[in-house]
């Protein structure tokens, strides 16, 4: 605001107001400096020579530590069963047959391999016991312990751990009754790679054997096997046995604190039929009369057949025909037999069984042979009647045997 005097002379006024007008502005700018220190003190932190650690700098919920570990070894007080199988020999290279059939011809070799461990050492092995048995049918039959029904239905094997490094001493044949031919076993030292610590020991225990040619055949009850095996949470046991009419097995194993481990499975026995020879009977006599080749002939004759399941075995003939004049014969229903377990004749105008048909001949089967590789039958008697007028003369026919093994 300017105000306005009149005098005559106003310039000391004018330089008044002015100086005035300058104060006021210097002022402001005073102020505005105030101001803007005040601002510039109140937006500077304040420090302390107290020092704050950075982990202290915000909120932490949780931590984690995962670098440590827990340690439990876990020893078995038993022996281990890891693995095992049933094997042929095929060319060298040993290929599983469980629950499968095996051929019996008396050269395909087998073996029963088991895989052992023992977490208190070796030494705490007692004995392995292998033991096979055909199963009848029955699934709950067992090994036949007092060996009374004899060959080709048991065996049993065992090892014994002795400090004794006789082989003989360790291994025994405690039923080889005609069934197999055991050839040399194995005890092998291997490194256990599943479940081992540092005190375990662990071998391969090998039982090998040839089967004779009347080992049991056992087909299995079904048109396939049933492979369906239970592996129990521990590993120490399996069970396999499904299939009725089958060759059963079981590998034991006991140790020095009384634990026994085991393990259970199966296989089959295809069917084996064989007639390995027969004597040539022969009979003299002269027309009108019967006569045997116990009379004045060769005497009984022998057959030696082989079978491994239960069994008939029948003989029938052809007519007798002259060396010289073919048209001149024998009927066939002159000639008679008897022998295995017929103890009457039949004429051989028809087959006539020896084994496993009743006296009259209808078919039925024998009980499987027991015997080793063969049956020897020596009791066969034949005869003939020669009819009045027959030409003298050599006449002679062809026989022909059976042996049927049932299905």
């Amino acid at each position: 605001m300017t105000m306005l005097i009149r005098t005559s002379d106003q310039s000391w006024f004018v330089k008044e107001l002015e100086g005035e007008k300058e104060m006021k502005n210097s002022l402001k700018i005073t102020s505005v400096l105030l101001v803007l220190m005040l601002i510039l003190v109140l937006l500077t932190p304040y420090y302390e020579t107290k020092i704050i650690p950075i982990t202290q700098a915000g909120e932490i919920a949780s931590a984690w530590h995962n670098s440590s570990s827990l340690s439990v070894q876990v020893i078995h007080l038993a022996p281990r069963i890891n693995w095992y199988d049933f094997q042929y020999n095929d060319s060298g290279t040993w290929v599983s047959r469980l629950n499968q059939q095996i051929r019996v011809n008396n050269e395909s070799e087998y073996r029963f391999i088991i895989n052992v461990s023992s977490d208190q050492g070796w030494e705490n092995i007692t004995f392995i016991n292998l033991t096979a048995w055909y199963d009848t049918g029955n699934e709950s039959s067992t090994y036949n312990q007092t060996n009374n029904t004899g060959g080709n239905l048991n065996l049993h094997r065992q090892y014994e751990n002795t400090s004794d490094t006789s082989n003989d001493a360790k291994f025994r044949e405690i039923w080889p009754k005609n069934e197999v031919r055991f050839l040399e076993p194995e005890s092998r030292v291997v490194t256990d790679t599943l479940f081992g610590c540092d005190e375990t020991e662990s071998r391969n225990i090998t039982f090998p054997f040839i089967p004779n040619k009347q080992f049991r055949y056992a087909p299995g009850e079904d048109d396939e096997w049933n492979t369906t095996v239970l592996f129990p949470i521990e590993n120490s046991s399996y069970y396999g046995l499904y299939n009725n009419y089958s060759w059963n097995f079981n590998i034991s194993i006991d140790n020095l604190a009384g634990y026994t481990t085991w393990v259970t499975d199966e296989f089959g026995v295809y069917r084996y039929s064989e007639i390995i020879s027969a004597n040539d009977p022969s009979i003299e006599g002269y027309p009108g009369g019967n006569f045997s080749v116990n009379d004045a002939g060769s005497g009984e004759i022998s057959i030696i057949t082989c079978t491994n399941g239960k069994y008939n075995l029948s003989v029938d003939i052809t007519n007798l025909t002259h060396a010289n004049m073919p048209t001149e014969i024998i009927e066939r229903s002159n000639v008679y037999v008897r022998g295995g377990n017929r103890t009457s004749f039949g004429s051989l105008s028809d087959s006539v069984f020896l084994f496993g048909g009743n006296q009259d001949g209808m078919p039925q089967y024998e009980d499987a042979r027991r015997e080793n590789n063969f049956k020897n039958t020596t009791n066969v008697e034949y005869k003939c009647y020669i009819p009045l007028g027959t030409l003298a003369g050599e006449y002679s026919a062809q026989i022909r045997y059976h042996l049927s093994t049932e299905e």
